[in-house]
């Protein structure tokens, strides 16, 4: 079948392509995909910066690093909720995008090469999948 003798798209077809196009292109979207594709990189920065900023100016009393509301008096050293537990919340997730990504990409993605998987997306959903096998073995072992 040519050019020619192909049929017209439909408006339903055309609409699509027109809407895939432009998020395609949306500078969101951009932000998204570098965020995505780069999470080794700005998970690491972070943290880095964060430290730093921790060990230099702040005293080792960041909120990203150390909880900030300890209950005065109390003799088992306990803390309460408070609204700056944000901050060590934001810490952890950044720290376990880190350790994930480092797990996926230099542990069971090479793992699913070597035991023959050819197919990158195959490769990148053992990653994950594999992932969640170690997540939810450590936590509930750990508890």
């Amino acid at each position: 079948m040519t050019m020619s003798e192909r049929p017209a798209k439909s408006y339903f077809e055309s609409k699509a392509d027109k809407e895939a196009a432009a998020k395609k292109s949306s500078a969101l979207n951009q932000v998204c995909q570098w965020a995505v594709d780069n999470q080794t990189g700005w998970s690491l920065a972070l943290l880095a910066l964060i430290h730093g900023y921790d060990v230099v100016f702040a005293n080792k009393t960041s909120p990203f690093v150390h909880l900030q509301h300890q209950i005065s008096g109390d003799a088992e050293g306990r803390f309460e909720r408070g609204c700056r537990d944000v901050y060590y919340v934001l810490y952890w997730v950044v720290a376990f995008t880190l350790i994930r990504i480092t797990v996926m990409n230099k542990v069971l993605e090479p793992l699913a090469r070597w035991g023959g998987v050819s197919s990158s997306r195959k490769v990148t959903r053992f990653g994950e999948q594999g992932w969640l096998v170690v997540y939810y073995i450590i936590s509930n072992t750990v508890g």
